[in-house]
């Protein structure tokens, strides 16, 4: 792995109800902190808080970084 693809922790308030992969099914709720990694391209992943384990692709237009 090069350093251009490295992560680094962050905090993100979930701002919208996430689902999963489009399903109905609730994986985050609006108002809940949740650590994550965020990567060089833009985007940010994190483990489902309910399914230890399962991690995915934030929705960028349901999270706020807190910190980073």
């Amino acid at each position: 792995m090069t350093d251009e693809w490295k992560s680094t922790s962050c905090e993100f308030e979930v701002i919208r109800l996430l689902g999963r992969l489009g399903q109905l099914r609730r994986v985050s709720f609006v108002g809940d902190v949740c650590q994550g990694k965020a990567w060089p391209d833009g985007t940010v992943s994190a483990e489902n808080p309910y399914f230890k384990g399962i991690s995915d692709e934030v929705d960028p237009d349901g999270i706020v970084i807190k910190k980073a």
